[in-house]
Formats: structure tokens, C-alpha cells, sequence
């Protein structure tokens, strides 16, 4: 005998108690959030971020893979080559820039002692000059050394050393937090791997089914929204990506040029503190200025260590800064990461404390998809237009040489194109059951 299906006999919920229900169920999962682990977090962030990043290399295998009829074959079969690309592509940059930047390294800890102590000797004759305030004479090495507690006796400023090691020393602690961060970060990527698996193998499924649980008059908007966030992540994680190998580049010619020593490893410096917007460019010249304060060139005669050698490498950084900021930033980037400088590094200084090192990396995207919320909700408060265009820049009068260069480097960075605020055509929407590869070809 069938069993019975027993039938719902609850009333509909009242708005009020759909109100009530949406607020505790949005409650609960902050509580829970809060109490997830930064570690856990720190591995999903990671998951998705190279998910997104490789989502272009395993749709370019899948197109090649058409051949084959079953899509979770050939979709396994991508994400396979893809991991065995990027393994090859780090095996070889390791082979090739660990072993070089090593010896470097090596040569730079040999180093280090002698360039301590010939700048403390500069430092200590500048500072024994005396200065003549008003009808004072004073001299400031010994108003240092009685400051930090060590008098004239001390053999060589044996105690004045001491302390400023003391200090130094003391600077050790923040890097082996960051250190720590570091560490933590690798562990969280090793939990991450299989979450990077399913990501990039069923990516464009999950998008879909988070799409269709969405009611039918917001889905339109939620794949409008999903469009303008691809060209917000995908100008900045693929183009910084592409701005980090170009300026690490520039930077290491540029070091061998001067004659800087460790040039390598100033270029990656250079390279890896790309990623932080606006201040990391300034940060990576400081060691590339102590090196000119304190050693001479090795490829330009007469370029003593000094003030001019320092001026003259630090005006070096902060033109390949201009020209990547002229030529490169408008061309990779676009206008999607549009931000003040005073709001990214206000974003970047939350983002430390929140996430740390992730944090720090991924403040501008973030603070530009805060932005594309915020303007679509005062879109649908005050009935105005959710997505407005972009204002196009007004072309200006330049000179000849930078009219050539800017054709140039065009044909080898197309501009990437300012899109005008229409409604997504009806092609980029896919039909019920077609398998994409990727989610970015409807969505970007």
C-alpha cells in the first residue's frame, strides 16, 4: 500500500516574518564567519583568486580538447594540463632566478657588515661637524651618544654601536611576523589545492547555479554585476601580473646600467612590491638608494657613493614609475581601478589589519568592488542609473617622440575599451543547458 504524501498546511509568511526570518539567518551567518579561522579563510581567498587567474589557460586547453565528447573529461583533462603548465612554468623561473638570486644574496649578507660599518663612519663624520644655533655650538654625534647613554670614553663609540644594533635588532620582529604570515599563507595553500581542483574544473557550473537561485527579475542585474566585477579583477590581478614583470624588468637593467650591486634582487623587490598600489614603488627604491649611499658604481666612472649617486637612482625609479603610469597602467589596467591614492592607502592600511599580507594585496579590487555595490544600490534608491559610463579622458596635445612611442607600445597593448552602460545583449546570457567553458565569456 503507497504511503501517503502528507500536504503543507502552513500559511505564507507575512512581509514582517520574512523580515524577521532574512535578519536572523543573516545573523547567524556572521556569527559563524567570525568564528572561522583567518587560516581557513586565508585558503579559500587563495583558492578562488588562482581559480580566476587560471580560468583563460584551462578554457584555452578545453578549445583544444573539442574532440572529445564528454565535457567532465575534457574539463578535468584542461585543469590536468594547466597544473602541469604552471608547475613546468615555476620548476623552470625556479631553476633559472633562485640559484642566480641566491649567490646574490650570499654576496649581499658577505657585504652587509662592511656597508654598516662604512656608513656608520660617513654617519659619524657628518655628525661630528659642529652646527651653531643662535649663540650654541652644538655637536650632534655627542648629543646622540648622550642621548643613548654612551660618553665620549667609549672606545671607537663602542657603546654608541652597541645601542644602534640594539635598534636594528629590535626592527626584527615585524619581519618575522610577516615571516610568520608568509608561512601561514603556504600552509593555507596546501588546504586550498583541492578547493583549486573543483574550482577551475566546475567554476562556470557553480556560477550558473548561484545565478538560477537568484528570482528571474534580478538575474539580469546579477550578471551585469558579475560583467563589471570581471573587468574590475580581471584588470587588476592579470594586469598587475603583467605591470610586476615589466617594472622587475626595467628595474634590473636599470640596476645594472648604474652599477648597483644585487641587481637581481632589486629587480624582483621592484617586481613583488608592485602590488602594492602607490606605495610599493616608493618602498622598493629605498634599498636601491642605501646601496648608492654607500657603494659606488661599478659601471660608471667618477660615480662615487654619495648624495648624487642616491639622487640619480631614485630620479631612475621614478621614471620608470611615470612611464608605467603613462604608458602601461591605461593600457593594462583600463579605468576600472579609477581610486584616489589618499583612499587606497587608507584601503591598504584596513586590509593589513583584516587579512594581513592579503589584505595589503587585494585592498584596491576591493575598495572598487565596494564602489560598484555602493553605486548600485544609490541606483536603486534614488531611481538612478546603475551603471553609468565611465567619463572618457580628453585627449592632450603631446610632443612628436611621445606621439611615436604611444603608437608603439599601442600595437603591442591594445587599450582596453570603455564600455557604455547598455544592457547585456541577449547572445551573452547562455541558453538553459549549454555547457560554457568559462564563465568570463558571458560575463567579461
Amino acid at each position: 500500500m503507497a504511503s501517503k504524501v502528507p500536504s503543507v498546511t502552513s500559511p505564507p509568511w507575512s512581509l514582517a516574518t520574512k523580515r524577521i526570518v532574512t535578519l536572523v539567518v543573516l545573523g547567524l551567518i556572521l556569527l559563524v564567519a567570525r568564528q572561522v579561522g583567518a587560516i581557513t579563510w586565508t585558503a579559500i581567498a587563495i583558492a578562488v583568486l588562482l581559480a580566476y587567474l587560471l580560468a583563460p589557460v584551462v578554457t584555452f586547453f578545453e578549445r583544444r580538447l573539442s574532440f572529445i565528447g564528454s565535457y567532465e573529461v575534457r574539463r578535468t583533462l584542461s585543469v590536468v594540463l594547466t597544473w602541469l603548465l604552471v608547475l613546468g612554468v615555476f620548476g623552470l623561473l625556479i631553476g633559472l632566478v633562485v640559484p642566480a638570486t641566491l649567490v646574490q644574496l650570499r654576496q649581499l649578507a658577505d657585504d652587509l657588515p662592511d656597508l654598516v660599518e662604512s656608513t656608520q663612519q660617513d654617519l659619524e663624520n657628518l655628525l661630528n661637524k659642529p652646527i651653531t644655533i643662535g649663540g650654541a655650538t652644538v655637536v650632534p654625534w655627542e648629543e646622540l651618544s648622550r642621548m643613548l647613554g654612551t660618553g665620549q670614553d667609549d672606545a671607537e663609540g663602542a657603546g654608541l654601536t652597541a645601542s644602534l644594533q640594539d635598534t636594528i635588532l629590535s626592527l626584527a620582529d615585524p619581519a618575522l611576523g610577516v615571516l610568520g604570515g608568509a608561512v601561514s599563507i603556504l600552509v593555507a595553500s596546501v588546504f586550498a589545492l583541492i578547493m583549486l581542483f573543483y574550482l577551475m574544473r566546475d567554476g562556470p557550473l557553480f556560477s550558473d547555479y548561484v545565478i538560477s537561485g537568484i528570482p528571474d527579475s534580478y538575474q539580469g542585474d546579477v550578471r551585469r554585476m558579475i560583467h563589471e566585477l570581471g573587468k574590475i579583477w580581471n584588470a587588476y590581478l592579470r594586469g598587475q601580473l603583467l605591470l610586476c614583470i615589466a617594472v622587475g624588468t626595467a628595474t634590473y637593467f636599470a640596476a645594472l646600467i648604474l652599477g648597483l650591486p644585487q641587481p637581481l634582487v632589486l629587480g624582483l623587490v621592484a617586481g613583488f612590491l608592485e602590488f602594492i598600489p602607490n606605495l610599493g614603488p616608493t618602498l622598493a627604491q629605498i634599498p636601491a638608494v642605501l646601496f648608492a649611499l654607500t657603494t659606488s658604481s661599478s659601471t660608471i666612472s667618477g660615480l662615487d657613493a654619495g648624495l648624487m649617486y642616491a639622487v640619480i637612482v631614485s630620479l631612475t625609479y621614478i621614471g620608470i614609475q611615470q612611464l608605467e603610469a603613462i604608458f602601461l597602467v591605461p593600457r593594462i589596467l583600463g579605468h576600472s581601478l579609477n581610486l584616489h591614492p589618499f583612499v587606497v592607502l587608507v584601503a591598504i592600511l584596513i586590509g593589513s589589519n583584516l587579512a594581513g599580507v592579503l589584505g595589503v594585496v587585494l585592498a584596491a579590487p576591493m575598495v572598487a568592488t565596494i564602489r560598484l555595490f555602493g553605486r548600485y544600490l544609490r541606483g536603486k534608491l534614488l531611481d538612478e542609473e546603475l551603471f553609468p559610463a565611465l567619463p572618457v579622458v580628453p585627449a592632450q596635445q603631446t610632443s612628436l617622440i611621445f606621439r611615436v612611442m604611444r603608437y608603439w607600445l599601442s600595437k603591442r597593448f591594445p587599450t582596453m575599451p570603455v564600455e557604455v552602460a547598455d544592457p547585456p545583449p541577449s547572445d551573452l546570457v547562455p541558453e538553459p543547458g549549454d555547457q560554457r567553458s568559462d564563465v568570463s565569456e558571458w560575463a567579461l
